[in-house]
């Protein structure tokens, strides 16, 4: 079948106080955005890559592309708004060919073939989404205003949800219908009666938000 992949590098990244958005973020000696767009371009499960860029940084991730010698990326362009904009704006530019997309975050760069290849392989048994996650340890609290604790939260059942996130292509354009918004891709497609399981994740599957994150990530390479 043929996969395309959504790697999304839109976002501004204010926590890690650059003044350019996260993608472009130093990782080791590259930018952020080289080492996920290696690894897709790499994979032998990946036909296709659609890069959602920065606003006004669609230039540099074409150099970018040029330089890596990725020659799956059909196109590159901007983000929105929202994540889900700019899933959007890439999922757009995938074409009919495509049976199945994946999406996945720039911000997590240590994807590995391994787990493309755990989130893809439930789609051939009928699941409408498949996404990697690390089933949760850690006592969970809800906290109020003020800092005080409203409940504690049962843990049993919870996950902590990756990327990246596997869709048949014509289950997630049906969920990228209208002006639903939602933090991942599978919430939407769970909106309109998907069935959606999870795999297991990778614990490097770090989402970089903050200058330690950037750090601890640089030290896995």
């Amino acid at each position: 079948m043929s996969v395309w992949a959504i790697l999304v590098a839109a976002g501004r990244g204010e926590r890690l106080g650059l003044d350019q958005p996260k993608a472009f973020a130093k990782l080791g000696e590259d930018p952020l955005l080289a080492e996920p767009l290696r690894r897709l371009e790499e994979s032998d499960w990946v036909d296709a890559i659609v890069v959602v860029a920065p606003p006004a940084w669609e230039e540099p991730a074409i150099l970018l592309a040029e330089e890596l010698g990725a020659g799956k990326v059909v196109s590159v362009v901007a983000g929105g708004e929202t994540r889900t904009d700019s899933v959007r704006a890439g999922l757009a530019e995938v074409r009919d060919e495509a049976v199945a997309v994946l999406v996945h975050d720039a911000a997590r760069p240590l994807v590995t073939d391994d787990v493309i290849g755990r989130v893809l392989a439930p789609l051939s048994q009928g699941w409408d989404g498949v996404v990697p996650g690390l089933a949760v340890a850690d006592t969970l609290k809800r906290v109020g205003d003020g800092g005080a604790v409203v409940e504690t939260v049962p843990r049993d059942g919870l996950w902590a949800v990756q990327t990246p996130q596997a869709f048949p292509a014509d289950v997630l354009r049906r969920a990228y219908e209208g002006d639903a918004e939602a933090t991942d891709c599978a919430a939407l497609v769970e909106g309109r009666g998907g069935r959606v399981t999870v795999v297991e994740g990778d614990a490097r599957l770090l989402k970089i938000t903050t200058p330690a994150d950037l750090e601890r990530v640089a030290s896995w390479l």
